[in-house]
């Protein structure tokens, strides 16, 4: 018998409908592979090009430089019962600053994700047989004993040849894990506190920078300072040096012209190829005047972040420091050592924390000091320890 016409045609029909089917599901497999393969690629590329830490519970990324400071009862990391690395005029414990229990219990949370905790252990196994050098001013030395009084709980260090100084290099070593921590005190970054010149680096840190593992390059609040600058072998102008017939050279100006002097001095250092971090400015707190006519510091508890606008002088400090970082880590990427400079941006994270200074609170009221009221340093356990989260998550990521 002979097939129906119309029954053959469907069949034909349904055939082609089952082959054209199978086929675009084929394509679509094929399509989706490759684009999925297309988007680990870019996923990739795009993670190891960010800077940012990505969070546990979602892809985003996170700027762990913007958050904001949380309660956190189980602080603070230490106290000077348990540090002996506690400059004492940041003893604000010992001193009796009011109310630094609340002030003590807070730590750094960035907006969508978290910096883990300070594991003195593991940043003690990162840096084994390797060398730090903080390179700035006194605030240098301030983040170099708070990472000591972090280290503290696993090991203490002993000096490398004691001296009874303060502005000056000291060294320690922490014998079991072969490690050594040195500040080189500079404020300028240059060697003449009073004649800074913008186009020499200081020969107390730069003759000796190519045996460190590490540099944390800091300065800024010197500028402020009466100072004369020099550039090029000529007097450049001055900077609130009282002389109207001197040219005046903005604070801010000078700033960056040392950042790139420094910067180029470790980047063309013989035999040094460490990691730089650049710590950028912690703004002071001084209200109601100036540190030598009656300014305080008296909050007694953090401020958001959307209260933190930097002041002005310190937003150009800030400014000009970051400028400097970025030239310097593109001019090191074209020599294919990315990474080689690292931003530790700390300065809208310290804006909040205007109850974290010593003030009148380090030392004893009758005591003549340099610093009668200090609203620059920062209270030893105090914020400034979260540096030592920021500095480990930097260098193990």
């Amino acid at each position: 018998m002979k097939p129906n016409s119309s029954s053959t045609q469907l069949v034909v029909v349904r055939r082609a409908a089952s082959t054209t089917g199978l086929l675009f599901v084929l394509l679509l497999v094929a399509f989706t592979a490759c684009n999925y393969s297309s988007l680990i690629s870019i996923d990739r590329l795009l993670d190891a090009a960010s800077p940012h830490v990505k969070t546990t519970s979602s892809a985003s990324a996170c700027d762990v430089t913007r958050g904001e400071w949380v309660p956190d009862p189980s602080a603070p990391y230490y106290t000077n019962a348990t540090c002996p690395f506690i400059d004492g005029r940041q003893d604000c414990i010992k001193y009796g600053k009011p109310e630094l229990d609340s002030i003590l219990r807070w730590r750094w949370k960035p907006h969508g994700c978290d910096l883990p905790r300070f594991d003195p252990a593991s940043f003690l196994r990162l840096v084994r047989h390797r060398s730090m050098a903080f390179v700035g001013d006194s605030v240098a030395r301030n983040h170099m004993q708070s990472l000591m009084c972090l280290l503290s709980n696993v090991e203490h260090p002993q000096e490398v040849q004691p001296k009874d100084c303060i502005h000056c290099t000291r060294s320690y070593h922490y014998r079991e894990h072969n490690f050594t921590v040195t500040v080189f005190w500079t404020p300028f970054l240059f060697m003449d506190p009073h004649n800074v010149y913008l186009d020499e680096a200081d020969p107390e840190w730069a003759n000796s920078i190519a045996g460190y593992d590490y540099v944390v390059l800091n300065g800024a609040k010197w500028f402020t300072r009466p100072v004369v600058l020099h550039e090029g072998g000529r007097v450049l102008g001055c900077s609130d040096c009282g002389d109207p017939n001197a040219t005046y050279v903005p604070p801010h100006v000078a700033v960056r012209a040392a950042f790139r002097t420094a910067l180029r001095a470790l980047r063309d250092a013989p035999g040094f190829r460490g990691r730089v971090v650049v710590r950028t400015v912690a703004p002071p707190h001084y209200e109601n005047g100036k540190w030598y006519d009656g300014g305080n510091c008296l909050r007694t508890r953090p401020i958001r972040s959307d209260e933190a606008a930097l002041p002005e002088t310190e937003a150009a400090f800030h400014a000009a420091q970051v400028e400097e970082f970025r030239r310097a880590a593109a001019a090191a990427s074209v020599d294919d050592e990315t990474g080689r400079f690292v931003l530790m941006d700390v300065s809208e994270m310290m804006q909040m924390r205007g109850d974290g200074h010593p003030g009148q609170y380090g030392h004893w009221p009758h005591e003549k000091v340099g610093f009668g009221i200090d609203c620059v340093h920062w209270c030893l356990p105090g914020p400034i320890d979260a540096w030592g989260e920021l500095l480990l998550h930097l260098l193990t990521n």
